[in-house]
């Protein structure tokens, strides 16, 4: 397929910040890293050194994810946080020697990105009622950096994201994941007693970091009243943030489940399971209700966020048949990328159109694929199955580099994986404004 044309100044400005922020996340070569410091202040903890204290640096990176995900109104946020989930969808790493960086940067910003769209949803429905969370919502401005909801509550629930798997970085904890010498796979499917032992030594080795790393940031002012009370601002952030922590366990719990939902959800979408199959991510949904159903995860809560979610994860390949060809004289299909959130039915996924004539093209239109046309579901590729070979094998080519003329029937393609063709900067301009078209 060719390619075309540049993308906008905006969109390399925002993966540059995307970029800065992992690297702030998880790069072990960087100090000053949040999991260096998390590293750092467990090595600490065991020898006479002073550990390290983290609370700047995280309120930093909790800003930080702000800035990517928080518009000036409404549909400005659902772009930026549909655009952050795509490109962390198309760009996370798939080697397994880079877990580190899928768990504690890519997995981590993506739950942030969720459970702030959660937590929109719930108050924008009425759903949650928490005195602290509804008393600074009535005072949002999202044009105000410094707003009481901003600062109150959706900088210590990012902050309380961050730190959900801190304790995962604890070298005993590290020794359940990957073995003492690092030899086992830290993405292997853990057996009963070392899941329990994982989370026991990670809900410890968290508590810890959070009552001895974490505390206020003493300003220097001349006023000593104004020091005071911006102390005492900070402590109640630390608190509402320790009490999301303590609470994302239980699932009736609304505050732990704004945390919990999206954690379970980016585990299943994002690389980090030895199960993990491309194919499967709209599977999703299914599991998210199994786990409804075992008590594991809020029925409301689930709900919700596949509302906000869909059944296609954002940055997921759709292939599909253009609406209204007839099949008998002109065979079309075609390739889109999923770009926005909330769609009008969870199966028909709002998506860019990045395609025609199977030929990669800039500045295509929006559109809302439905089933009937979806390559996904039995009813489009039945209608593929029924064209004559020579075309289906033309197309199917054209579709996935996989292909072999041998597997004609059974490689009818359910999707298409779009990382190498988002790796290309002409073609990482997805989410400016667009026709939007039914299909």
């Amino acid at each position: 397929m060719r390619n075309q044309a540049s993308n906008s100044p905006a969109d390399s400005v925002f993966m540059r910040e995307l970029k800065r922020v992992l690297n702030s996340l998880s790069t072990p070569a960087s100090a000053l890293s949040l999991v260096s410091i998390a590293a750092d202040f467990f090595r600490a903890t065991h020898s006479s050194v002073t550990p390290p204290t983290a609370m700047a640096e995280l309120s930093f990176l909790a800003e930080k994810i702000l800035q990517l995900t928080e518009g000036q109104n409404n549909a400005e946020t659902l772009t930026r946080s549909a655009r952050l989930l795509g490109i962390l969808q198309l760009t996370v790493p798939k080697s397994k020697r880079r877990w580190r960086e899928v768990q504690f940067g890519y997995k981590a910003l993506y739950r942030a990105a969720l459970s702030l769209r959660l937590l929109q949803h719930m108050l924008t429905q009425q759903l949650l009622n928490d005195p602290w969370i509804e008393q600074h919502y009535a005072q949002r401005d999202a044009k105000d950096p410094q707003c009481p909801f901003r600062l109150n509550v959706q900088l210590p629930l990012v902050m309380a994201v961050l730190l959900l798997d801190v304790g995962m970085l604890h070298p005993k904890a590290l020794a359940v994941l990957a073995g003492n010498n690092g030899t086992l796979d830290p993405q292997r499917a853990l057996q009963s007693e070392e899941r329990h032992q994982l989370l026991q030594l990670s809900t410890t080795a968290r508590q810890h970091f959070f009552s001895l790393a974490l505390a206020v940031v003493r300003f220097r002012s001349n006023n000593k009243q104004e020091q005071q009370l911006d102390m005492a601002q900070q402590q109640q952030r630390l608190d509402f943030t320790e009490r999301l922590l303590a609470a994302a366990g239980d699932p009736n719990s609304a505050v732990g489940s704004l945390l919990k939902v999206p954690q379970v959800y980016s585990s299943i979408v994002l690389p980090g399971r030895q199960r993990f199959a491309y194919e499967a991510l709209p599977k999703a949904t299914l599991l998210l209700k199994d786990a409804v159903k075992r008590g594991e995860l809020n029925a409301l809560y689930t709900g919700h966020l596949l509302k906000i979610t869909g059944v296609f994860p954002q940055g997921f390949g759709v292939a599909f048949i253009p609406a209204q060809t007839d099949l008998s004289v002109q065979e079309k299909y075609e390739l889109a990328i999923v770009n926005q959130l909330y769609p009008a039915k969870a199966e028909e996924p709002l998506c860019r159109v990045v395609s025609r004539n199977l030929q990669y093209r800039r500045g295509g239109h929006n559109s809302c694929i439905s089933v009937a046309n979806n390559l996904y579901f039995k009813p489009a590729r039945d209608r593929l199955a029924i064209m004559p070979p020579q075309r289906l094998q033309e197309i199917l080519a054209g579709l996935s580099a996989d292909f072999e003329p041998g597997q004609l029937r059974r490689f009818i393609p359910r999707c298409w994986h779009p990382e190498q063709f988002f790796s290309q900067s002409e073609h990482q301009n997805l989410w400016n404004n667009a026709p939007q078209r039914q299909n």
